[in-house]
């Protein structure tokens, strides 16, 4: 299922729904290893092609149900390259907005405060095809193929769907290819028409308050990520 955005709300979407989305983060195969970077090489953005990170937004990983660590803790973060799912959770923590910047800090002393956040991140990037890979882990926020997208080719649709805890998440916005396309329908659904080979990424994001007094919201996202070598599907 499908539920098409009226341009205000897709707009609103990609403006307030994506907060902590600037930055893409992917991971790139290297030398048998899943190196995972930040940066606008996958979009439109303005911006470097790669941008540093602190290696302590790292939350956990898991290959399948299996937890894994990284291979060093040290940036760029590096996991075994063999997973055919490879899952991250990461948070860069809180986010305060003011008339004057945008600071990666509490709003706990801080004047003039708009928004506050803290960001959740979570990572999902499929190696292969499995059809038990279009299941949720069952934890957070999780964006997933329903069948097999290496099968396809730019131009051809391919159905996502998201899951919260384990369950299908209706009306959550969910961007591809530096715009949101959309919200999903009351089984988690949305349909995406894919439009270049390469990098992958749909994300949603979902936003819930939080009370914590650091904060005003709960900004909660999660990226699917898989590649299509040109000429894969044809």
């Amino acid at each position: 299922m499908h539920r098409p955005l009226p341009p205000l709300a897709l707009l609103l979407a990609s403006l307030l729904s994506f907060p902590v989305l600037a930055h893409d983060l992917w991971l790139e195969a290297e030398k048998g290893a899943l190196v995972l970077y930040q940066g606008h090489r996958h979009s439109a953005h303005a911006g470097s092609d790669q941008e540093p990170y602190d290696p302590a937004i790292f939350q956990g990983a898991r290959c399948g149900s299996t937890l894994v660590q990284p291979l060093s803790r040290s940036y760029p973060l590096r996991f075994a390259g063999d997973c055919p799912r490879l899952q991250l959770s990461l948070s860069s923590g809180y986010w305060t907005k003011t008339p004057w910047e945008t600071r990666n800090t509490p709003k706990t002393g801080v004047s003039g405060v708009l928004k506050s956040w803290r960001s959740e991140e979570r990572l999902t990037r499929l190696g292969r095809w499995d059809k038990q890979l279009a299941q949720p882990l069952g934890e957070g926020l999780e964006v997933l193929p329903a069948s097999d997208p290496f099968s396809l080719k730019p131009g051809e649709k391919l159905l996502v769907r998201v899951f919260d805890g384990g369950k299908p998440a209706a009306d959550v916005a969910v961007a591809y290819g530096d715009s949101t396309r959309g919200s999903t329908g009351p089984d988690g659904s949305i349909n995406l028409r894919l439009r270049h080979w390469g990098v992958q990424l749909i994300s949603a994001s979902r936003e819930t308050p939080l009370d914590d007094g650091k904060a005003d919201r709960l900004v909660r996202s999660a990226t699917l990520q898989f590649d299509l070598p040109q000429g894969a599907a044809q």
